[in-house]
Protein backbone atom coordinates (compact mmCIF):
# COMPACT_ATOMS: atom_id res chain seq x y z
CA UNK A 1 0.00 0.00 0.00
CA UNK A 2 1.30 3.39 -0.97
CA UNK A 3 2.38 5.61 1.94
CA UNK A 4 0.18 8.48 0.78
CA UNK A 5 -2.91 6.26 0.77
CA UNK A 6 -1.93 5.00 4.22
CA UNK A 7 -1.69 8.57 5.51
CA UNK A 8 -5.04 9.39 3.92
CA UNK A 9 -6.88 7.16 6.38
CA UNK A 10 -4.60 7.60 9.39
CA UNK A 11 -4.95 11.38 9.53
CA UNK A 12 -8.20 13.27 9.68
CA UNK A 13 -9.59 13.01 6.16
CA UNK A 14 -9.87 16.22 4.17
CA UNK A 15 -13.61 15.62 4.02
CA UNK A 16 -13.96 16.37 7.73
CA UNK A 17 -12.11 19.69 7.47
CA UNK A 18 -14.04 20.86 4.41
CA UNK A 19 -17.36 19.76 5.87
CA UNK A 20 -16.79 21.37 9.28
CA UNK A 21 -15.68 24.70 7.82
CA UNK A 22 -18.44 25.10 5.24
CA UNK A 23 -21.18 23.55 7.40
CA UNK A 24 -20.41 26.11 10.09
CA UNK A 25 -20.09 29.06 7.72
CA UNK A 26 -22.89 28.10 5.33
CA UNK A 27 -25.56 26.14 7.13
CA UNK A 28 -25.15 27.16 10.78
CA UNK A 29 -24.14 30.81 10.44
CA UNK A 30 -26.22 31.74 7.43
CA UNK A 31 -28.98 29.26 6.53
CA UNK A 32 -30.05 28.12 10.01
CA UNK A 33 -29.43 31.54 11.54
CA UNK A 34 -31.62 33.35 9.03
CA UNK A 35 -34.28 30.60 9.10
CA UNK A 36 -34.51 30.54 12.90
CA UNK A 37 -34.62 34.34 13.02
CA UNK A 38 -37.42 34.39 10.44
CA UNK A 39 -39.59 31.87 12.31
CA UNK A 40 -38.68 32.67 15.90
CA UNK A 41 -37.11 36.13 16.19
CA UNK A 42 -37.14 36.18 19.99
CA UNK A 43 -35.04 33.00 20.25
CA UNK A 44 -32.40 33.85 17.69
CA UNK A 45 -29.27 35.90 17.83
CA UNK A 46 -30.00 39.29 16.19
CA UNK A 47 -26.77 39.05 14.22
CA UNK A 48 -27.95 35.84 12.56
CA UNK A 49 -31.11 37.38 11.12
CA UNK A 50 -31.35 38.71 7.58
CA UNK A 51 -31.06 42.27 8.89
CA UNK A 52 -28.15 41.32 11.16
CA UNK A 53 -26.20 39.80 8.29
CA UNK A 54 -27.12 42.72 6.06
CA UNK A 55 -25.76 45.16 8.62
CA UNK A 56 -22.55 43.14 9.06
CA UNK A 57 -21.86 42.40 5.40
CA UNK A 58 -22.87 45.76 3.93
CA UNK A 59 -21.06 47.47 6.80
CA UNK A 60 -17.86 45.86 5.53
CA UNK A 61 -18.67 46.68 1.93
CA UNK A 62 -19.52 50.29 2.77
CA UNK A 63 -15.97 50.94 3.96
CA UNK A 64 -14.94 51.00 0.33
CA UNK A 65 -16.60 53.22 -2.24
CA UNK A 66 -16.10 50.58 -4.95
CA UNK A 67 -17.56 47.72 -2.89
CA UNK A 68 -20.40 49.94 -1.71
CA UNK A 69 -21.28 50.85 -5.29
CA UNK A 70 -20.94 47.31 -6.68
CA UNK A 71 -22.31 45.11 -3.91
CA UNK A 72 -24.44 46.97 -1.36
CA UNK A 73 -27.36 47.76 -3.71
CA UNK A 74 -27.47 44.09 -4.76
CA UNK A 75 -27.38 42.66 -1.21
CA UNK A 76 -30.86 41.12 -1.43
CA UNK A 77 -29.77 39.20 -4.52
CA UNK A 78 -26.20 38.43 -3.44
CA UNK A 79 -26.93 37.14 0.07
CA UNK A 80 -28.97 34.11 -1.05
CA UNK A 81 -26.22 33.37 -3.57
CA UNK A 82 -23.64 33.58 -0.77
CA UNK A 83 -25.71 31.19 1.36
CA UNK A 84 -26.07 28.74 -1.53
CA UNK A 85 -22.36 28.90 -2.40
CA UNK A 86 -21.28 28.41 1.22
CA UNK A 87 -23.58 25.40 1.63
CA UNK A 88 -22.53 23.71 -1.62
CA UNK A 89 -19.13 22.33 -0.44
CA UNK A 90 -20.79 20.85 2.68
CA UNK A 91 -23.45 19.15 0.54
CA UNK A 92 -20.73 17.73 -1.74
CA UNK A 93 -18.87 16.36 1.29
CA UNK A 94 -22.04 14.74 2.64
CA UNK A 95 -22.37 12.96 -0.71
CA UNK A 96 -18.65 12.01 -0.61
CA UNK A 97 -19.01 10.57 2.89
CA UNK A 98 -22.17 8.64 1.92
CA UNK A 99 -20.21 7.21 -1.02
CA UNK A 100 -17.41 6.22 1.44
CA UNK A 101 -14.80 8.24 -0.44
CA UNK A 102 -12.68 8.44 2.71
CA UNK A 103 -11.94 4.72 2.49
CA UNK A 104 -8.84 3.27 0.81
CA UNK A 105 -8.93 2.79 -2.94
CA UNK A 106 -12.22 4.63 -3.36
CA UNK A 107 -12.83 7.15 -6.11
CA UNK A 108 -12.71 10.72 -4.74
CA UNK A 109 -14.92 12.44 -7.33
CA UNK A 110 -17.19 14.25 -4.87
CA UNK A 111 -14.30 15.11 -2.59
CA UNK A 112 -12.55 16.71 -5.59
CA UNK A 113 -15.75 18.56 -6.47
CA UNK A 114 -16.13 19.75 -2.87
CA UNK A 115 -12.53 20.99 -2.79
CA UNK A 116 -12.97 22.74 -6.14
CA UNK A 117 -16.25 24.26 -5.00
CA UNK A 118 -14.61 25.37 -1.76
CA UNK A 119 -11.81 27.01 -3.74
CA UNK A 120 -14.36 28.76 -5.97
CA UNK A 121 -16.46 29.99 -3.02
CA UNK A 122 -13.33 31.20 -1.23
CA UNK A 123 -12.28 33.06 -4.38
CA UNK A 124 -15.67 34.75 -4.71
CA UNK A 125 -15.67 35.81 -1.06
CA UNK A 126 -12.05 36.89 -1.28
CA UNK A 127 -12.84 39.05 -4.30
CA UNK A 128 -15.58 40.97 -2.47
CA UNK A 129 -13.64 41.22 0.78
CA UNK A 130 -10.46 42.40 -0.96
CA UNK A 131 -12.37 45.11 -2.83
CA UNK A 132 -13.96 46.15 0.47
CA UNK A 133 -10.60 46.08 2.30
CA UNK A 134 -12.16 43.85 4.96
CA UNK A 135 -10.10 42.04 7.58
CA UNK A 136 -11.88 38.79 6.54
CA UNK A 137 -9.66 38.86 3.47
CA UNK A 138 -6.70 37.74 5.60
CA UNK A 139 -8.18 34.39 6.63
CA UNK A 140 -9.68 33.94 3.16
CA UNK A 141 -6.19 34.18 1.60
CA UNK A 142 -5.07 31.46 3.99
CA UNK A 143 -8.13 29.36 3.15
CA UNK A 144 -7.43 29.85 -0.56
CA UNK A 145 -3.90 28.51 -0.10
CA UNK A 146 -5.16 25.60 1.97
CA UNK A 147 -7.76 24.84 -0.71
CA UNK A 148 -5.04 24.68 -3.34
CA UNK A 149 -3.01 22.32 -1.16
CA UNK A 150 -6.09 20.14 -0.59
CA UNK A 151 -6.71 19.83 -4.31
CA UNK A 152 -3.07 18.85 -4.89
CA UNK A 153 -3.32 16.33 -2.02
CA UNK A 154 -6.51 14.80 -3.42
CA UNK A 155 -4.93 14.52 -6.87
CA UNK A 156 -1.85 12.89 -5.35
CA UNK A 157 -4.01 10.39 -3.46
CA UNK A 158 -5.85 9.50 -6.67
CA UNK A 159 -2.60 9.00 -8.61
CA UNK A 160 -1.11 6.64 -6.05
Amino acid sequence: MNTLKKINFQIIPVQIFLFAFWFKNGFIDKFFGVTIAAFNPTESNKGDSWAGWESYITGGWNKSEVAHTLFTPAYDILFPVIIFLQCLPAVMIIIAILKCEFMHNENNDFTKRAATTSLFVTSVLLFSQTIAGSSDGQYLWQLLGLGMVLIMYIKAINKS
